[in-house]
């Protein structure tokens, strides 16, 4: 079988499942792409936009939620759809189509599942088009499509907000969370082999989750030494300029401080294992994979599509969103002063109804791909 992962470059939360998904059909000998969809539809313009909108925003929390809030809405849907279904890039998907030839199509990101079941069908190409929700708890209502094949959402929060906001329950499945192959094939190590090999000290230990624009501040860098802590921390993801800046001042404020910055790192799950806890305005993959190795994390920037998160979080007291750096701090010190509420909280982890596998995953899109056929004439 032969399938086309189209991803938004709008940070890491739409390519990483869709190369954690490619990983796994290539592995079962399948065949997977991995595309831009504007690339796919001929629109560079609007693959430049996505990624420097999306930059800009992270920069401007404050912003985004205003941002996002405005424009998540059905008029936002006709807008984008009618965008799709211009002759220009109907002309591009179609040739790109008669190029890689796929049986299927997973979109990454929202737009796809806006865009592609409209212009395929104008197109005259019957093909299944599944919406996967990176958001994992959540998708926004700009986002609902009955036209669309499948949308899949790896949490039982993220299914329900689906339906409430309009997705056909018909069209709405249950799937495994999509993890990268070399998180899901990895034998665990203790917390200490893990420090030990990441050449880190054997001390309570704070991850910085930067995401891929790396993208943060020292706050609470700063706050924890008016505390009187010296805990150590490691700050992984991209470096922005500007954040890179503020981290060197800290440093030079406060060398004794044990501040470990490898920058974009492609062995997360080691820095997990070596942490205690995870701080960052993480995306949906950070967040996941924390909950995949039983790492509590705070949210520090809960952005408008992840909001959701916090009612994920109460329900199954897992983790934290929590802006105010002041009260980040206090929930660490609580932790750090005493051990058992992490104990209690990696039991809790363990229950959760949330199923890890990028296999199934594809299995399911397999059978769902096959039954389609099925039903329609190709």
């Amino acid at each position: 079988m032969r399938g086309a992962m189209l991803y938004v470059n709008a940070g890491k939360g739409h390519y990483v499942p869709a190369i954690a998904l490619a990983e796994s059909f290539n592995k079962a000998g399948h065949t997977a792409i991995v595309e831009d969809l504007f690339i796919a539809m001929g629109t560079p313009f609007w693959e430049w936009f996505c990624k420097y909108d999306w930059r800009f925003l992270l920069h401007h929390p404050h912003l985004e939620g205003v941002a996002h809030y405005m424009t998540d809405n059905r008029l936002s849907t006709q807008l984008i759809k009618g965008q799709g279904l211009t002759k220009g890039h109907l002309a591009s998907l179609e040739a790109w189509y008669r190029k890689m030839k796929p049986d299927f199509v997973v979109s990454t990101n929202f737009l796809g599942g806006i865009i592609l079941p409209a212009a395929f069908r104008k197109l005259g190409i019957t093909i299944p088009v599944y919406q996967y929700a990176a958001d994992v708890f959540d998708t926004p209502r700009s986002g609902i499509n009955k036209d669309i094949t499948r949308m899949y959402l790896p949490t039982e929060l993220g299914v329900r907000n689906a339906i409430r906001k309009g997705q056909p329950a018909e069209t709405v499945a249950l799937c495994p969370f999509p993890l990268q192959s070399y998180i899901q094939e990895y034998k665990p190590i203790s917390q200490q082999e893990a420090r030990k090999k990441l050449g880190l000290k054997d001390k309570f230990t704070i991850l910085f989750a930067l995401g891929g624009e790396g993208i943060g501040h020292p706050d609470f860098l700063y706050k924890m030494v008016d505390r009187g802590y010296n805990w150590q921390i490691v700050a992984i993801g991209g470096m922005s300029k500007s954040t890179n800046s503020a981290f060197d001042k800290f440093c030079r404020e406060y060398p004794y401080v044990d501040f470990h910055r490898p920058g974009f790192v492609n062995n997360v799950n080691e820095y997990l294992i070596a942490s205690d806890i995870q701080i960052g305005k993480a995306g949906a993959n950070a967040l996941m994979e924390s909950i995949y190795l039983h790492r509590p994390c705070i949210i520090s920037d809960l952005l408008y599509a992840a909001r959701a998160t916090k009612d994920f979080f109460a329900e199954n007291e897992v983790g934290w969103c929590e802006g105010r750096v002041s009260k980040q701090v206090s929930i660490v010190e609580s932790y750090f002063n005493n051990s058992s509420l992490l104990n209690d909280m990696a039991e809790r982890y363990a229950k959760l109804p949330v199923e890890f596998s990028s296999d199934r995953f594809r299995d399911q899109i397999i059978k769902d791909t096959e039954d389609f056929y099925s039903r329609n004439a190709r």
